[in-house]
């Protein structure tokens, strides 16, 4: 998943013939579908929400939705690929958990204690939350459904969805949607019984801000190249690539869960590591292409499957049966999305001369 692109690549014209306008249906295609795909991956498929409450996924799209979808038009408006988008991604992690949740302060976050693992107390975080909720929020909730929905839509997949407008609307709404989160948390606060109160100091506010810019700078900081600058060399198959991303996305989903304190946190960001420099010293390759990329994101899709069903549901009922009848529904309906974009993408290949 770690390749840059450039405006100026060949990319097949969008149009069904070069002379005839695109119809508005297939303008929107890929736009509505990475943002009902962002909060499908990042909530139902996760295992959080109960079947008979998939109804709330609406609630999501205009922050993992928006969010995702502004992290793609960002990046690939000014010509950037993988590197920035994990980045941006990033900055939306920060922001959500930061300023619109304040899960990364609060120590008694919906009643839990996630603070309490490998403790931070001069910053009043906790490593072991704060690594595993952002690690989440780069792979599932905005790489993840970008990859799918990009391969969904092959002939599309580095220009832009959204015209001046569209990408001003989805970033007010997104921003709005943050901020209303915010209201909303601190509204909330205390509202648990035997909940203490908990308001964020300014600095935990400042700090948060500085570190979204500081994501963005890094961003907008990786130099755009064209896909056929990188060196060549052999690159892994799109198999073997699904299998080394499955096994590396479940054992960051996994390592929350199953490890405690420093521990988790080494084995989360040593996991991490690992795949990043794997990415980029085969993303960077003129052979790396498309079919890798959609493998890297089948794999973390299957990792997070595979995972909910050992979750019990946070919204909605927390009834076992229901709760592994939701997981099956999710997991055959990403199913059926995998094989969709498998599809366009073979379909993409035989289309080549």
């Amino acid at each position: 998943m770690w390749k840059n692109t450039h405006p100026s690549d060949p990319v097949p014209h969008p149009g069904p013939a070069g002379d005839r306008p695109e119809p508005r249906w297939r303008r929107w295609a890929p736009v509505v579908s990475l943002l009902l795909l962002a909060p499908f991956v990042a909530e139902l498929l996760l295992g959080d929400v109960a079947l008979p409450s998939v109804g709330i996924v609406v609630v999501f799209v205009p922050l993992y939705g928006c969010g995702a979808l502004l992290v793609r038009e960002l990046a690939r408006r000014t010509g950037r690929g993988w590197p920035a988008i994990a980045l941006l991604a990033g900055a939306y992690g920060v922001l959500e958990e930061g300023f619109a949740t304040m899960s990364l302060f609060n120590p008694d976050f919906a009643g839990y204690r996630l603070l309490d693992e490998a403790p931070l107390p001069f910053l009043g975080m906790g490593a072991h939350w704060t690594v595993y909720v952002l690690s989440l929020h780069v792979i599932w909730s905005v790489c993840a459904p970008i990859a799918l929905a990009e391969t969904l839509f092959p002939d599309r997949a580095r220009v832009p969805w959204l015209r001046t407008r569209g990408l001003v609307v989805t970033s007010v709404v997104f921003l709005l949607t943050v901020a209303l989160y915010w209201a909303g948390s601190f509204h909330a606060a205390g509202a648990t019984p035997g909940v203490p109160v908990f308001r964020p100091s300014a600095n935990q506010m400042i700090a948060t801000a500085v570190a979204a810019v500081v994501l963005v700078v890094a961003a907008f900081a990786v130099r755009p190249n064209a896909t056929s600058s990188g060196p060549p060399g052999s690159v892994p198959s799109p198999l073997l690539v699904f299998a080394g991303s499955l096994v590396v996305t479940s054992v960051v989903r996994q390592s929350a869960h199953h490890l405690h304190g420093w521990v988790s946190v080494v084995v989360c960001l040593s996991a991490e590591v690992v795949a990043v420099a794997a990415l980029w010293w085969y993303g960077r390759r003129r052979e790396w292409g498309p079919s890798q990329v959609f493998a890297a994101a089948s794999g973390a899709v299957v990792a997070y499957a595979w995972a909910s069903f050992f979750l019990t549901p946070i919204v909605g009922t927390t009834d076992p049966v229901v709760a592994r009848v939701g997981n099956a529904v999710f997991t055959l309906i990403a199913v059926v999305i995998l094989a969709l974009a498998a599809r366009r993408l073979r379909g993409t290949r035989t289309a080549r001369p």
